[in-house]
């Protein structure tokens, strides 16, 4: 009986030591799942224009990836958009590179 606890516990710990690890070890410029990026910021004016269907605005401070940004003007276009969430002043969106 202790013997099963013991590598249920360990196996959990391994588990848990993983998902702890990895994310502080990658490469904060690699996309994500299947090549994918997500984008959560606070700017200004983001919108979606009504003319090519794409992504506009200017992040303040925010997050691409794992990778902190400040001060930059974003343009996705509409075929590389996932999934979008915004308002005029946050913005969630995931999207291919």
């Amino acid at each position: 009986m202790n013997k099963k606890l013991l590598v249920i516990s360990g196996v959990a710990l391994i588990a848990l030591l993983g998902t702890i690890i990895i994310p502080v070890v990658s490469e904060p410029t690699d996309a994500g799942l299947f090549g994918r990026t997500h984008i959560r910021a606070i700017g200004r004016n983001f919108h979606i224009c009504d003319d090519d269907g794409g992504l506009y605005g200017h992040i303040f401070i925010g997050l691409k990836g794992f990778k902190l940004v400040f001060n930059e003007d974003i343009v996705i276009p509409k075929e590389n958009i996932r999934w979008v969430e915004l308002t005029k002043h946050r913005l969630n969106c995931v999207y291919i590179e």
